[in-house]
């Protein structure tokens, strides 16, 4: 049985991910000649929020919990994918779903959050990325937000695991054609409901 080394390196990539940061939040003033940071950084299985200089792990939001889940769900099935003797696309097919899920569930559930004011300090009508400025009884605060190292490596890990699937044959059959399977078609589908949900989200984010 001869390992599939581009599913094993997308479950790799999903599992590192989960340690590393995936929105950074920075909130800066200088006001009365005194540098004060607040901000947040949100992971996947927790949130630390600053406040005058002061880090503390606030709760998880449903988002980032639920990335997780399904994030380790589509690692361990990225990696049985790579070593088992059957139905290994249907596996890396699976992994490569999860992964691209929580990447989708995050930054939706995360724009909803932002959108709705629920971080101190950040317009309501910042994004995902954004910065800015704006003046509070003439104190001036410069804010930035991104996505960070943990989101695209987990994005990285679904295209990967995706990637792996062209490395499995496709048993050909003959309502279909040879080199196109059903499983094929099912994938295609999913595909196309994940594109969906990615302009569907650049849309809102957009306004």
């Amino acid at each position: 049985m001869k390992l599939n080394y581009f599913g094993i390196v997308g479950a790799i990539l999903a599992f590192v991910s989960l340690v590393l940061p995936w929105w950074v939040y920075s909130l800066r003033s200088s006001a009365l000649g005194n540098s004060v940071y607040d901000g947040a950084t949100l992971y996947t299985f927790q949130a630390k929020v600053t406040m005058i200089g002061i880090s503390t792990v606030a709760s998880n939001p449903w988002y980032s919990s639920t990335a997780l889940v399904f994030l380790v769900l589509g690692g361990l099935a990225g990696l049985i994918g790579s070593v088992i003797g059957k139905g290994r696309r249907i596996a890396l097919a699976l992994g490569g779903i999860l992964a691209l899920f929580s990447v989708v569930v995050f930054a939706v559930g995360l724009q909803n959050d932002i959108s709705n004011g629920v971080f101190a300090g950040l317009p309501k009508g910042a994004f995902l990325f954004s910065s800015g400025s704006y003046g509070v009884f003439e104190a001036p605060f410069n804010y930035s937000t991104y996505l960070s190292f943990g989101f695209w490596l987990a994005f990285i890990a679904a295209i990967v695991m995706f990637a792996a699937i062209a490395r499995e044959p496709a048993k050909a059959t003959s309502e279909l054609g040879a080199g196109f399977d059903l499983f094929d078609g099912i994938i295609i589908a999913i595909m196309i409901v994940v594109v969906i949900l990615v302009v569907w989200l650049s849309s809102m984010i957009g306004r």
